[in-house]
């Protein structure tokens, strides 16, 4: 990743794991994983670890999965 694009990741601001786990309907465990596995980035300042509300967001879309309902409640 680039400076520029750690800089445009940054750019919205950072908010707790708890706001973060809250957003995705995750628990901080859960948070915590994805930090492990590279899948969120974070950032530690002094004790607190933090992550860019723009990379939770984009975990959220990359993620989103839309369901045809009509497909669905004929399957039914």
């Amino acid at each position: 990743m680039s400076t520029e694009d750690m800089y445009d990741i940054l750019i919205d601001g950072l908010e707790k794991i708890s706001s973060a786990a809250a957003y995705l309907g995750v628990s901080r465990s859960y948070i915590y994983k994805l930090i492990a596995t590279g899948d969120l980035p974070s950032v530690k300042i002094g004790h607190n670890r933090r992550v860019p509300i723009r990379a939770v967001r984009d975990l959220a879309l990359t993620n989103l999965v839309q369901v045809d309902f009509d497909k669905s409640i004929r399957d039914q």
